[in-house]
Protein backbone atom coordinates (compact mmCIF):
# COMPACT_ATOMS: atom_id res chain seq x y z
CA UNK A 1 0.00 0.00 0.00
CA UNK A 2 1.47 3.49 -0.92
CA UNK A 3 0.89 5.99 1.80
CA UNK A 4 2.99 8.99 2.30
CA UNK A 5 3.06 11.22 5.79
CA UNK A 6 4.06 14.97 5.95
CA UNK A 7 6.45 15.06 8.47
CA UNK A 8 7.11 18.92 10.25
CA UNK A 9 10.16 20.49 10.22
CA UNK A 10 11.76 22.12 13.01
CA UNK A 11 11.88 25.97 12.31
CA UNK A 12 15.30 27.54 13.35
CA UNK A 13 14.97 30.96 12.92
CA UNK A 14 13.59 34.06 14.45
CA UNK A 15 10.07 33.90 16.29
CA UNK A 16 8.41 36.25 13.20
CA UNK A 17 9.34 33.28 10.51
CA UNK A 18 7.44 30.64 13.11
CA UNK A 19 4.79 30.47 10.52
CA UNK A 20 6.65 29.01 7.94
CA UNK A 21 5.84 24.79 7.95
CA UNK A 22 8.05 22.87 5.74
CA UNK A 23 6.49 18.89 4.55
CA UNK A 24 7.87 16.04 3.24
CA UNK A 25 5.70 13.58 1.37
CA UNK A 26 8.14 10.98 1.41
CA UNK A 27 6.71 7.57 0.62
CA UNK A 28 8.50 5.41 3.72
CA UNK A 29 11.52 6.78 1.93
CA UNK A 30 11.52 4.65 -0.72
CA UNK A 31 14.33 5.09 -2.44
CA UNK A 32 12.48 4.71 -5.92
CA UNK A 33 9.67 7.22 -5.13
CA UNK A 34 9.90 10.98 -5.57
CA UNK A 35 9.52 12.75 -2.45
CA UNK A 36 6.77 16.10 -2.89
CA UNK A 37 8.67 19.31 -0.66
CA UNK A 38 5.90 21.86 0.36
CA UNK A 39 6.64 24.72 2.37
CA UNK A 40 3.36 26.80 3.45
CA UNK A 41 3.25 29.77 5.31
CA UNK A 42 5.09 32.60 2.67
CA UNK A 43 3.49 35.67 0.91
CA UNK A 44 2.28 35.52 -2.37
CA UNK A 45 4.99 34.90 -4.82
CA UNK A 46 7.60 34.92 -2.33
CA UNK A 47 11.07 33.26 -3.75
CA UNK A 48 12.24 30.70 -1.44
CA UNK A 49 15.63 28.50 -1.98
CA UNK A 50 15.55 24.77 -1.31
CA UNK A 51 19.46 23.14 -1.00
CA UNK A 52 19.76 19.06 -1.06
CA UNK A 53 22.69 17.52 -0.06
CA UNK A 54 24.76 14.40 1.09
CA UNK A 55 27.48 12.20 1.54
CA UNK A 56 28.20 9.54 -0.79
CA UNK A 57 30.24 6.19 0.50
CA UNK A 58 33.72 7.85 -0.68
CA UNK A 59 33.20 10.44 1.65
CA UNK A 60 32.18 13.36 -1.10
CA UNK A 61 29.68 15.75 -0.57
CA UNK A 62 27.04 16.40 -2.99
CA UNK A 63 24.47 19.17 -3.28
CA UNK A 64 21.98 20.62 -5.11
CA UNK A 65 19.63 23.79 -4.83
CA UNK A 66 16.70 25.37 -6.82
CA UNK A 67 14.73 28.56 -6.49
CA UNK A 68 11.12 28.45 -6.02
CA UNK A 69 8.17 31.18 -6.13
CA UNK A 70 5.50 30.31 -3.88
CA UNK A 71 1.82 30.58 -5.53
CA UNK A 72 -0.99 33.17 -4.60
CA UNK A 73 -1.94 31.04 -1.37
CA UNK A 74 1.85 31.28 -0.21
CA UNK A 75 2.75 27.41 -1.04
CA UNK A 76 5.67 26.16 -2.21
CA UNK A 77 5.42 22.40 -4.03
CA UNK A 78 8.34 21.09 -5.87
CA UNK A 79 5.77 18.76 -7.96
CA UNK A 80 3.86 22.25 -9.08
CA UNK A 81 6.47 25.37 -8.64
CA UNK A 82 8.94 25.59 -11.48
CA UNK A 83 12.77 26.08 -10.44
CA UNK A 84 13.74 29.60 -11.30
CA UNK A 85 17.60 29.27 -10.99
CA UNK A 86 19.70 27.24 -9.53
CA UNK A 87 21.03 22.95 -10.19
CA UNK A 88 18.18 22.59 -12.49
CA UNK A 89 15.15 24.29 -14.19
CA UNK A 90 11.52 24.00 -14.59
CA UNK A 91 8.79 21.78 -12.63
CA UNK A 92 10.45 18.39 -11.76
CA UNK A 93 9.90 17.16 -8.39
CA UNK A 94 12.66 15.09 -8.60
CA UNK A 95 14.76 17.50 -9.72
CA UNK A 96 16.61 18.49 -6.31
CA UNK A 97 17.90 15.02 -6.20
CA UNK A 98 18.79 14.11 -9.86
CA UNK A 99 20.56 17.30 -10.47
CA UNK A 100 23.27 16.89 -7.37
CA UNK A 101 26.99 17.65 -8.28
CA UNK A 102 29.92 16.78 -6.33
CA UNK A 103 31.41 19.51 -4.09
CA UNK A 104 34.47 19.04 -4.83
CA UNK A 105 36.90 16.19 -6.48
CA UNK A 106 36.07 13.24 -9.12
CA UNK A 107 32.45 12.50 -9.78
CA UNK A 108 30.90 9.56 -9.32
CA UNK A 109 28.72 7.85 -11.96
CA UNK A 110 26.48 6.36 -9.12
CA UNK A 111 27.24 7.83 -5.79
CA UNK A 112 24.82 6.35 -4.24
CA UNK A 113 26.50 2.90 -3.20
CA UNK A 114 24.02 1.65 -0.60
CA UNK A 115 26.33 0.55 2.23
CA UNK A 116 25.73 -2.88 3.81
CA UNK A 117 23.67 -3.25 6.71
CA UNK A 118 25.72 -5.45 9.72
CA UNK A 119 24.79 -8.82 7.75
CA UNK A 120 26.61 -8.15 4.63
CA UNK A 121 23.80 -8.91 2.92
CA UNK A 122 20.89 -6.25 3.75
CA UNK A 123 21.49 -2.50 2.92
CA UNK A 124 21.28 0.68 5.12
CA UNK A 125 19.49 3.92 4.07
CA UNK A 126 21.40 7.27 2.25
CA UNK A 127 20.90 10.00 4.64
CA UNK A 128 19.89 13.29 2.45
CA UNK A 129 19.94 16.82 4.07
CA UNK A 130 17.60 19.51 3.00
CA UNK A 131 17.88 22.84 3.85
CA UNK A 132 14.72 25.86 3.36
CA UNK A 133 16.30 29.29 2.74
CA UNK A 134 14.32 32.29 3.50
CA UNK A 135 15.12 35.99 3.16
CA UNK A 136 19.30 35.29 3.01
CA UNK A 137 18.50 32.96 6.20
CA UNK A 138 18.03 29.11 6.88
CA UNK A 139 14.46 28.42 8.81
CA UNK A 140 14.43 24.88 8.99
CA UNK A 141 16.72 22.15 8.36
CA UNK A 142 15.46 18.16 7.72
CA UNK A 143 17.55 14.70 7.03
CA UNK A 144 15.34 12.68 4.91
CA UNK A 145 16.36 8.94 5.32
CA UNK A 146 16.24 7.11 1.37
CA UNK A 147 15.22 3.53 1.44
CA UNK A 148 16.66 0.76 -1.41
CA UNK A 149 15.88 -1.88 0.87
CA UNK A 150 12.82 -1.28 3.51
CA UNK A 151 13.36 -2.50 7.26
CA UNK A 152 11.09 -4.77 7.55
CA UNK A 153 12.86 -7.04 4.34
CA UNK A 154 14.89 -9.92 5.89
CA UNK A 155 17.22 -11.18 4.04
CA UNK A 156 18.75 -15.02 4.11
CA UNK A 157 21.60 -16.88 3.22
CA UNK A 158 21.04 -19.94 1.48
CA UNK A 159 22.57 -23.27 -0.59
CA UNK A 160 21.92 -23.79 -3.53
CA UNK A 161 23.63 -26.91 -5.18
CA UNK A 162 26.54 -25.94 -2.56
CA UNK A 163 26.80 -22.65 -4.03
CA UNK A 164 25.48 -19.78 -1.80
CA UNK A 165 23.12 -17.47 -2.96
CA UNK A 166 20.78 -14.82 -0.59
CA UNK A 167 17.16 -14.58 -0.34
CA UNK A 168 15.31 -11.41 0.47
CA UNK A 169 11.77 -11.84 2.10
CA UNK A 170 9.19 -9.17 2.25
CA UNK A 171 7.70 -7.51 5.13
CA UNK A 172 4.33 -8.75 5.08
CA UNK A 173 4.99 -12.56 3.65
CA UNK A 174 2.22 -15.07 5.08
CA UNK A 175 3.57 -18.15 5.75
CA UNK A 176 0.06 -19.72 4.43
CA UNK A 177 0.21 -18.08 0.72
CA UNK A 178 2.24 -18.67 -1.91
CA UNK A 179 3.98 -15.55 -2.85
CA UNK A 180 5.45 -14.20 -6.22
CA UNK A 181 9.53 -14.43 -6.61
CA UNK A 182 11.55 -13.88 -8.53
CA UNK A 183 16.01 -14.71 -9.31
CA UNK A 184 17.59 -11.47 -9.46
CA UNK A 185 20.82 -11.20 -11.25
CA UNK A 186 23.74 -8.68 -11.37
CA UNK A 187 25.63 -7.78 -14.90
CA UNK A 188 29.17 -8.08 -15.75
CA UNK A 189 30.32 -7.08 -12.44
CA UNK A 190 29.85 -10.81 -11.08
CA UNK A 191 29.55 -11.86 -7.84
CA UNK A 192 26.23 -10.31 -5.37
CA UNK A 193 26.16 -6.59 -5.68
CA UNK A 194 24.13 -6.52 -8.73
CA UNK A 195 21.64 -9.05 -8.01
CA UNK A 196 21.14 -7.93 -4.00
CA UNK A 197 20.48 -4.60 -5.15
CA UNK A 198 17.78 -5.93 -7.77
CA UNK A 199 16.55 -8.38 -4.98
CA UNK A 200 16.42 -5.93 -2.04
CA UNK A 201 14.45 -3.36 -4.54
CA UNK A 202 11.90 -6.44 -5.45
CA UNK A 203 11.47 -7.58 -1.86
CA UNK A 204 10.70 -3.83 -0.72
CA UNK A 205 7.79 -4.17 -3.38
CA UNK A 206 6.10 -7.42 -1.94
CA UNK A 207 7.99 -9.76 -4.01
CA UNK A 208 10.01 -12.97 -2.71
CA UNK A 209 13.91 -12.84 -4.48
CA UNK A 210 16.81 -14.78 -4.75
CA UNK A 211 20.08 -13.16 -5.69
CA UNK A 212 22.35 -15.64 -7.61
CA UNK A 213 26.34 -15.22 -8.11
CA UNK A 214 26.13 -16.44 -11.47
CA UNK A 215 29.75 -15.78 -12.22
CA UNK A 216 33.09 -14.19 -10.33
CA UNK A 217 31.44 -16.18 -6.94
CA UNK A 218 32.02 -19.16 -5.07
CA UNK A 219 31.56 -22.43 -7.10
CA UNK A 220 31.12 -20.23 -10.06
CA UNK A 221 33.88 -19.37 -12.77
CA UNK A 222 36.03 -16.30 -12.38
CA UNK A 223 36.08 -15.63 -16.35
CA UNK A 224 33.07 -14.74 -18.32
CA UNK A 225 33.93 -17.13 -20.59
CA UNK A 226 31.74 -20.76 -20.92
CA UNK A 227 29.58 -19.61 -17.83
CA UNK A 228 27.17 -23.03 -17.89
CA UNK A 229 23.26 -21.56 -17.94
CA UNK A 230 22.84 -24.50 -15.10
CA UNK A 231 23.53 -22.13 -11.88
CA UNK A 232 20.92 -19.70 -13.31
CA UNK A 233 18.38 -22.87 -13.85
CA UNK A 234 19.15 -23.90 -10.77
CA UNK A 235 18.13 -21.08 -8.79
CA UNK A 236 14.66 -21.06 -10.32
CA UNK A 237 13.97 -24.52 -9.39
CA UNK A 238 15.27 -23.93 -5.70
CA UNK A 239 12.83 -20.66 -5.66
CA UNK A 240 10.22 -22.95 -7.26
CA UNK A 241 10.07 -25.50 -4.34
CA UNK A 242 10.26 -22.65 -1.72
CA UNK A 243 7.38 -23.20 0.70
CA UNK A 244 6.55 -19.80 0.83
CA UNK A 245 6.44 -19.39 -3.14
CA UNK A 246 4.04 -20.10 -5.55
CA UNK A 247 5.60 -22.43 -8.62
CA UNK A 248 3.67 -20.81 -11.07
CA UNK A 249 5.05 -17.13 -10.11
CA UNK A 250 8.44 -17.56 -10.40
CA UNK A 251 9.93 -14.84 -13.17
CA UNK A 252 13.76 -14.09 -13.82
CA UNK A 253 15.02 -10.32 -13.95
CA UNK A 254 18.67 -9.62 -14.57
CA UNK A 255 20.83 -6.31 -15.92
CA UNK A 256 23.18 -6.00 -18.59
CA UNK A 257 24.99 -9.02 -19.13
CA UNK A 258 22.59 -10.33 -16.44
CA UNK A 259 19.57 -9.74 -19.17
CA UNK A 260 20.77 -11.37 -21.71
CA UNK A 261 21.51 -14.55 -19.10
CA UNK A 262 18.06 -13.84 -18.00
CA UNK A 263 16.61 -14.20 -21.87
CA UNK A 264 18.90 -17.15 -22.72
CA UNK A 265 18.18 -19.62 -19.65
CA UNK A 266 14.32 -18.66 -19.69
CA UNK A 267 14.86 -20.46 -23.14
CA UNK A 268 15.22 -23.56 -21.19
CA UNK A 269 12.84 -22.88 -18.66
CA UNK A 270 8.70 -23.85 -19.44
CA UNK A 271 7.76 -23.14 -16.04
CA UNK A 272 8.63 -19.32 -16.02
CA UNK A 273 6.38 -16.39 -15.90
CA UNK A 274 8.44 -13.75 -16.54
CA UNK A 275 12.01 -12.63 -17.58
CA UNK A 276 13.03 -9.12 -17.58
CA UNK A 277 16.05 -7.80 -19.17
CA UNK A 278 17.07 -4.69 -18.28
CA UNK A 279 19.56 -3.42 -21.05
CA UNK A 280 20.62 -6.63 -22.37
CA UNK A 281 20.39 -8.07 -26.01
CA UNK A 282 19.08 -10.92 -27.70
CA UNK A 283 22.33 -11.80 -28.63
CA UNK A 284 25.45 -12.99 -26.12
CA UNK A 285 28.25 -10.46 -26.88
CA UNK A 286 32.05 -12.53 -26.75
CA UNK A 287 33.60 -13.56 -23.67
CA UNK A 288 35.48 -11.34 -20.47
CA UNK A 289 38.57 -12.72 -19.19
CA UNK A 290 38.87 -10.89 -15.84
CA UNK A 291 41.15 -9.14 -13.81
CA UNK A 292 43.55 -8.10 -17.07
CA UNK A 293 45.61 -4.64 -16.56
CA UNK A 294 44.56 -1.86 -16.68
CA UNK A 295 40.63 -2.22 -16.93
CA UNK A 296 40.39 -4.87 -15.02
CA UNK A 297 38.27 -6.83 -17.97
CA UNK A 298 38.97 -7.78 -21.60
CA UNK A 299 36.88 -8.87 -24.06
CA UNK A 300 38.33 -12.21 -25.70
CA UNK A 301 37.31 -14.03 -28.83
CA UNK A 302 35.47 -17.27 -27.01
CA UNK A 303 31.97 -18.14 -26.10
CA UNK A 304 30.63 -16.00 -22.96
CA UNK A 305 28.04 -19.06 -22.34
CA UNK A 306 26.92 -22.55 -22.56
CA UNK A 307 24.47 -24.95 -21.71
CA UNK A 308 24.83 -28.73 -21.26
CA UNK A 309 28.25 -28.48 -21.96
CA UNK A 310 28.25 -26.62 -25.28
CA UNK A 311 29.39 -23.32 -25.40
CA UNK A 312 26.52 -20.39 -27.05
CA UNK A 313 27.20 -19.00 -30.31
CA UNK A 314 28.01 -15.11 -29.59
CA UNK A 315 28.19 -11.67 -31.79
CA UNK A 316 30.89 -10.66 -33.51
CA UNK A 317 32.60 -7.48 -32.64
CA UNK A 318 32.67 -5.34 -35.20
CA UNK A 319 32.28 -1.23 -34.43
CA UNK A 320 31.30 -0.15 -38.00
CA UNK A 321 27.94 -2.58 -37.93
CA UNK A 322 25.02 -1.54 -36.93
CA UNK A 323 23.11 -4.58 -35.60
CA UNK A 324 19.83 -3.22 -35.91
CA UNK A 325 20.30 -2.92 -39.78
CA UNK A 326 23.78 -5.50 -40.44
CA UNK A 327 22.79 -5.60 -44.10
CA UNK A 328 24.00 -8.72 -46.43
CA UNK A 329 26.87 -9.33 -45.08
CA UNK A 330 26.41 -9.19 -41.21
CA UNK A 331 23.02 -10.65 -41.11
CA UNK A 332 23.87 -14.26 -41.19
CA UNK A 333 26.08 -13.42 -37.71
CA UNK A 334 23.42 -11.70 -36.43
CA UNK A 335 20.83 -14.44 -37.28
CA UNK A 336 23.68 -17.34 -35.61
CA UNK A 337 24.02 -15.53 -32.62
CA UNK A 338 20.57 -14.91 -31.76
CA UNK A 339 19.06 -16.70 -28.78
CA UNK A 340 15.74 -18.13 -29.85
CA UNK A 341 13.69 -15.91 -27.59
CA UNK A 342 10.83 -16.93 -29.82
CA UNK A 343 10.90 -20.16 -28.03
CA UNK A 344 10.80 -18.50 -24.23
CA UNK A 345 7.43 -19.69 -22.57
CA UNK A 346 7.56 -16.57 -20.58
CA UNK A 347 5.91 -12.99 -21.45
CA UNK A 348 9.12 -10.93 -21.29
CA UNK A 349 10.07 -7.01 -20.80
CA UNK A 350 12.53 -5.17 -22.25
CA UNK A 351 14.62 -2.21 -21.35
CA UNK A 352 16.89 -0.13 -23.41
CA UNK A 353 18.80 2.72 -23.52
CA UNK A 354 18.75 5.35 -27.16
CA UNK A 355 22.46 5.90 -25.96
CA UNK A 356 23.51 3.15 -24.71
CA UNK A 357 27.40 2.68 -25.58
CA UNK A 358 28.30 0.24 -23.91
CA UNK A 359 25.60 -2.49 -24.37
CA UNK A 360 23.99 -0.62 -27.49
CA UNK A 361 20.69 -1.66 -25.62
CA UNK A 362 18.08 0.39 -27.10
CA UNK A 363 19.17 -0.89 -30.99
CA UNK A 364 19.01 -4.61 -29.38
CA UNK A 365 15.74 -4.09 -28.10
CA UNK A 366 14.62 -3.52 -30.98
CA UNK A 367 15.98 -6.35 -32.95
CA UNK A 368 14.57 -8.56 -30.04
CA UNK A 369 11.28 -7.14 -30.66
CA UNK A 370 11.50 -8.12 -34.06
CA UNK A 371 12.04 -11.29 -33.44
CA UNK A 372 9.29 -11.78 -31.13
CA UNK A 373 6.65 -10.46 -33.35
CA UNK A 374 7.54 -12.23 -36.27
CA UNK A 375 7.15 -15.27 -33.80
CA UNK A 376 3.92 -14.09 -33.23
CA UNK A 377 3.80 -13.95 -29.46
CA UNK A 378 1.07 -10.90 -29.79
CA UNK A 379 0.83 -8.90 -26.69
CA UNK A 380 3.04 -10.97 -24.57
CA UNK A 381 6.00 -9.05 -24.64
CA UNK A 382 6.21 -4.90 -23.40
CA UNK A 383 9.38 -3.26 -24.02
CA UNK A 384 10.63 0.31 -22.41
CA UNK A 385 12.40 2.61 -24.50
CA UNK A 386 14.62 5.69 -22.79
CA UNK A 387 15.65 7.17 -25.80
CA UNK A 388 18.22 9.77 -23.80
CA UNK A 389 19.55 6.93 -21.37
CA UNK A 390 22.67 5.24 -21.69
CA UNK A 391 23.41 1.70 -20.33
CA UNK A 392 22.88 2.44 -16.51
CA UNK A 393 19.37 3.08 -15.89
CA UNK A 394 18.25 2.07 -12.53
CA UNK A 395 14.71 1.78 -10.94
CA UNK A 396 15.75 4.04 -8.01
CA UNK A 397 15.64 8.44 -8.08
CA UNK A 398 19.36 9.38 -7.05
CA UNK A 399 21.84 12.05 -8.86
CA UNK A 400 22.63 11.52 -12.69
CA UNK A 401 24.72 14.17 -13.71
CA UNK A 402 27.96 11.73 -14.14
CA UNK A 403 26.26 9.12 -14.73
CA UNK A 404 27.82 8.63 -18.57
CA UNK A 405 31.21 8.74 -16.87
CA UNK A 406 32.20 5.38 -15.28
CA UNK A 407 36.47 5.96 -15.96
CA UNK A 408 38.38 6.10 -18.59
CA UNK A 409 38.25 3.07 -20.62
CA UNK A 410 34.49 2.65 -20.93
CA UNK A 411 31.70 5.13 -22.11
CA UNK A 412 28.27 4.55 -21.47
CA UNK A 413 26.28 6.86 -22.60
CA UNK A 414 22.90 9.05 -22.00
CA UNK A 415 22.38 12.26 -20.52
CA UNK A 416 21.52 13.71 -16.78
CA UNK A 417 17.93 14.69 -17.65
CA UNK A 418 17.60 11.28 -19.90
CA UNK A 419 18.48 9.28 -16.62
CA UNK A 420 16.43 11.10 -14.29
CA UNK A 421 13.40 9.99 -16.74
CA UNK A 422 14.30 6.92 -16.98
CA UNK A 423 15.10 6.22 -13.46
CA UNK A 424 12.00 7.72 -11.94
CA UNK A 425 9.63 6.09 -14.71
CA UNK A 426 11.09 2.49 -15.54
CA UNK A 427 10.85 1.33 -11.50
CA UNK A 428 6.62 1.80 -11.05
CA UNK A 429 6.64 0.72 -15.27
CA UNK A 430 8.44 -2.60 -14.18
CA UNK A 431 6.78 -2.96 -11.33
CA UNK A 432 3.43 -2.33 -12.98
CA UNK A 433 4.36 -5.50 -15.86
CA UNK A 434 4.88 -7.90 -12.87
CA UNK A 435 1.82 -6.87 -10.74
CA UNK A 436 -0.29 -7.80 -14.53
CA UNK A 437 1.89 -10.97 -15.97
CA UNK A 438 3.55 -12.55 -12.54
Amino acid sequence: MRWSVGVLLGVLTLPALADVRVNVEDHQGRADRVPIITVEGLAAAEAIQLRLSMQDSAGQRWQSQAVLRADLQGIVDTSRSGSEQGSYRGIDASGLIWSMQPQEGRARALPVQWQRSGDGVGFEPQTFELEVERAGSVVARRSLQRHLMLPGVRVQRVQIEGRPAHLYLPEDLKTDAGAPALVALGGAEGGFEGGDLYAAWLASNGYVALSVAWYRGPGVPKDLIEVPLETVRDAVHWLQRHPRVDPQRVGLMGGSWGGIVTMATAVHLPGLRVAVSWVGSPAPFRGIARDVAPADFRAVERSPLSWQGRPLPWLPYREEVDWGRPGPQWEPALRAAMLPIGNIAARTLWIGGGDDRLGDSGVMMAVAQRQLAAAGRGERDRFLYYADAGHLITPIVQPTTHRHDVGPFIEVGGTAEGHARADREVGPAVLAFLAEAL
